[in-house]
């Protein structure tokens, strides 16, 4: 097994009076202290992405801004929509270690202003400390993903696909668990603050496990330079027009004005502005798909543009794109109506919803990515892909059913419960698959970049779902929504036959 450079003692006769070297870990400790990093990392990634997309309206409202302005805090989430304009950047410069660990620090920082100004109630500052938080953390993201990809061979990425999983919404119960009960009982400031411990901590913890697996690339410096090229700047103007649009300040006024005499300025308004961004996401794609061969020569020249082509050059790329799009949106139609259904249709309360769904429901869909991880990783991914699929949308029938017992006046806590805790095991199976897909479809050389990719074309499903889910509902009623969410998962599977990747590659050796 290769050494680290950094660690490697000296060579030659003198070596042979010196100590003999450490012997290597045995296979059982490498596994756990990987175990150990990914668990970290994956609670590094959740822990600031709750703060900054579940905090921001709470808090607004405790400053007393107005509903328009606490309505704008869904502007946080932009980051994580656009991040795969920058998301190349991290494959080109340094180590997904050492930006990870830079990031972790910026962090530390931007988390102890947050912390002052909440404590002072300044809603200015707040906003700019939320906007630089979301910035880092969506970057954040790319390296901790692009880490893993590096760090790990093919069969222990599909194997910590639960530790993944559980560590990440154990992040999201602190955030919106005990750190709101904090902020409650003493301040938001001393709740902030234990917010920016919680991330001193993790980048102690990092600095001390993440293993050094990594060759490092061209030096930051040169950074600088690319950030100047008109790809980014591109990037930069496209920011900004769709920060006039969302806000409608002066510039945009008159288009809008436009729009409204025209009938349409309404269905836009109507799509959310991470909705626009999703879109143009694909759109973007598919122009380099048409366009592959005319600007493959440019794409050679220039690292940034060739991320982009080669997601798209890979054998079967329109229908990886198509599942991608598609894998996920029954469960996103059928998680956007649950609670409606369950509190207001069938009258559960709030605090025994929160119990079966927020923790027998949890328990089960980490129960269920960590057995579908594991069986992945044993006998691959072909052989689990239909049961676990199938496992994720046939589930969804049970809702049919307790929709039309609910009609009839015929439905338990008992039967509740049974229906919520199955579904999330099909969910965690599920997600087992389609988590340990996604790193297949990455390459090598742009691993950061095509994650980001995939995962900012997750977020696809979620925004269609989230502006017609209770037009629908409304429209078919509970029964027929909860089969149209099992329709709407068919070309998902139908897909599973098209796709490329099912079969794992060689397993690669990975530099210690």
């Amino acid at each position: 097994m290769a050494r680290d450079p950094e660690d490697q003692g000296a060579v030659g006769p003198a070596a042979a009076h010196e100590p003999a070297p450490p012997r290597e870990p045995t296979a059982f400790r490498r596994r756990a202290h990987d175990a150990a990093w990914v668990s970290t990392t994956y609670f590094g990634e959740g822990f600031p992405y709750s703060v900054v997309n579940n905090i921001p309206e709470i808090l607004f409202t405790a400053l007393g801004a107005p509903l328009g302005l606490i309505g704008l805090t869904s502007l946080f989430h932009l980051p994580w929509n656009l991040k795969f304009l920058w998301a190349p950047f991290l494959d080109q410069y340094e180590t997904k270690r050492r930006w990870l660990l830079a990031i972790e620090v910026a962090l530390c920082a931007v988390g102890v202003v947050l912390a002052l100004a909440a404590g002072a109630g300044s809603l200015g500052l707040v906003t700019a400390a939320f906007l630089v938080m979301a910035v880092l953390s969506a970057t954040h993201d790319i390296a901790i993903d692009g880490f893993y990809l590096e760090a790990l061979d093919t069969r222990d990425q599909a194997g910590f696909v639960g530790f993944r999983a559980m560590a990440y919404k154990l992040a999201n119960l602190l955030a919106r668990g005990p750190m709101l009960v904090l902020a409650g009982a003493v301040g938001w400031g001393w709740g902030f603050g234990a917010a920016a411990g919680v991330l001193g901590l993790l980048l102690g913890v990092h600095l001390v496990l993440l293993p050094r697996r990594e060759v490092p690339k061209r030096p930051v410096g040169e950074l600088g330079r690319a950030l100047l090229a008109p790809t980014a700047l591109v990037g930069l103007a496209l920011l900004g027009v769709l920060a006039l649009v969302e806000w409608q300040l002066a510039p945009a006024r008159r288009a809008w004005q436009w729009l409204d005499e025209a009938g349409v300025a309404p269905a836009l308004r109507a799509v959310p502005v991470t909705g626009w961004v999703a879109g143009g996401h694909v759109l973007a794609l598919l122009v380099a798909f048409l366009l592959r061969r005319r600007i493959r020569a440019r794409a050679a020249r220039s690292a940034y543009a060739s991320a982009f082509v080669s997601f798209m050059e890979q054998p079967k790329a329109l229908a990886i794109l198509a599942f991608v799009l598609t894998f996920r949106a029954g469960e996103s139609f059928l998680q956007k109506m649950k609670s409606p259904f369950f509190l207001k249709e069938l009258d559960v309360g709030i605090d025994a919803y929160g119990f079966v769904n927020g923790t027998l429901g949890v328990i089960a869909s980490l129960a269920g990515t960590l057995v579908g991880g594991w069986l992945i990783a044993r006998h691959g991914l072909r052989r689990w892909v239909w049961p676990f699929v199938l496992a994720q949308n046939v589930l969804h029938v049970l809702y049919v059913l307790l929709a039309l017992r609910a009609a009839d006046g015929d439905t338990g806590l008992g039967a509740i419960t049974a229906v919520i805790t199955v579904e999330h095991l099909g969910e965690g199976l599920g997600s087992a698959v389609f988590m340990t897909y996604l790193l297949r479809c990455c390459q090598p050389a742009h691993k950061a970049a095509h994650m980001a990719i995939l995962t900012a074309l997750m977020s696809v499903g979620f925004t269609v779902a989230g502006s017609v889910s209770g037009f629908l509902a409304e429209a078919l009623g509970y029964p027929a929504y909860f089969a149209f969410t099992f329709v709407v998962s068919i070309p998902g599977m139908l897909l599973l036959f098209a796709i490329p990747h099912l079969d794992a590659p060689p397993r690669t050796p990975r530099a210690a």
